[in-house]
């Protein structure tokens, strides 16, 4: 690594560091003057009744800290490029997209605000504008894992190129928000998979910058958001994340390994998918509630389930479950390395 290079690094992780409690109070100041309370959903866990009313769309906090400090970082020096372009763009429509769902949500006065299936359809556009956009992008070697090589991006067909954005898109929008049911469980685990990205897509790059500053956002807005969470991120700031998220990889050729740095993630989508499965074919529910996190809470549901729960308290769900990413962080670096 260059001189240069090393100096401008150090200065994106002091950056970083300042971040932290910036966000942190940014939050707090956010909470205070917001007029939005989160709406619970009745079919949600009892306990979770106490929670109503505690202010929601906070994650506009540490998203538009990472905006500011991106471009501050390339004032110094930083190389902003069309890659870090990609990586915002797909950030700020995750987060547009949560903001309309949010104040529909606060108009109706319940915690969904649009259908899912519009959503959906929402989302697809969205990433159907993302693939176009990343056409312009320069030739990039993805990472395959478990495999030595690089493959180019430019290598693949266009209907390769069209289905890594559509699917992944969507997909790590939807498991970022749906991993967004107890304090500080989706803020934790972005950081830990944005963390996790850096030996990948390297420090010293454009998009290396924009994710160990989504890293330090995460962690400064968990200072609020840890439990009892005095805020909430909002479908606005967890849809802003996954898209982040996805811009990270993709933008930084690590799309293949996600699903295996993110694998937590992943298995919460599938909690969900398996648990409405295993209601339409058997007309019983498989967990005591989807996604994962809930079905470990402690608390009585009123419905036969097939497995049984665990009764942890909250804050040991979220810890345990931090733990659970971690390693599948450490699975998806070894899937680098070993080859």
């Amino acid at each position: 690594m260059a001189v240069e290079e090393v100096t401008w690094a150090w200065g994106v992780v002091g950056l970083a560091l300042a971040l932290i409690p910036a966000v942190a109070a940014g939050t707090e100041v956010f909470a205070r003057k917001v007029r939005a309370g989160q709406y619970i959903r009745p079919e949600g866990p009892e306990t979770h009744s106490r929670k109503a009313g505690t202010p929601t769309m906070a994650g506009v906090v540490p998203l538009g800290a990472v905006g500011l400090a991106v471009g501050l970082a390339g004032l110094a020096g930083a190389p902003l490029t069309s890659r870090t372009a990609f990586v915002l763009v797909a950030c700020g429509v995750g987060a547009a997209l949560g903001l309309v769902d949010d104040v529909f949500s606060q108009r109706r006065e319940r915690s969904q605000g649009i259908s899912s299936g519009r959503m959906l359809g929402l989302q697809g556009l969205a990433a159907t504008a993302l693939y176009g956009f990343s056409l312009l992008l320069p030739d990039t070697a993805l990472v395959v894992p478990f495999v030595s090589g690089d493959l180019s991006s430019a290598a693949l067909p266009a209907w390769a190129g069209f289905l890594l954005v559509a699917v992944g898109y969507p997909g790590a929008v939807n498991a970022v928000n749906m991993s967004d049911g107890l304090d500080g469980l989706a803020a934790g685990c972005v950081a830990l998979v944005l963390g996790g990205s850096l030996p990948v897509v390297g420090l010293a790059t454009d998009v290396g910058t924009v994710a160990i500053i989504g890293a330090a956002a995460c962690v400064g807005f968990l200072w609020v958001n840890s439990h009892p969470a005095g805020a909430f991120l909002g479908n606005v700031g967890s849809m802003g994340l996954g898209g982040l998220l996805f811009g990270v990889y993709f933008a930084g050729g690590a799309v293949l390994v996600l699903p295996l740095l993110g694998g937590f993630l992943v298995v919460e989508v599938v909690s969900v998918i398996v648990q409405v499965g295993s209601y339409k074919l058997t007309g019983k529910r498989l967990l005591r509630m989807s996604p994962l996190h809930h079905h470990l809470e402690r608390g009585p549901v009123p419905w036969s389930h097939w497995l049984p729960g665990v009764e942890w308290e909250e804050p040991k769900v979220v810890v345990r479950l931090w733990i659970i990413c971690a390693l599948f962080v450490g699975l998806g670096l070894l899937s680098w390395l070993i080859p």
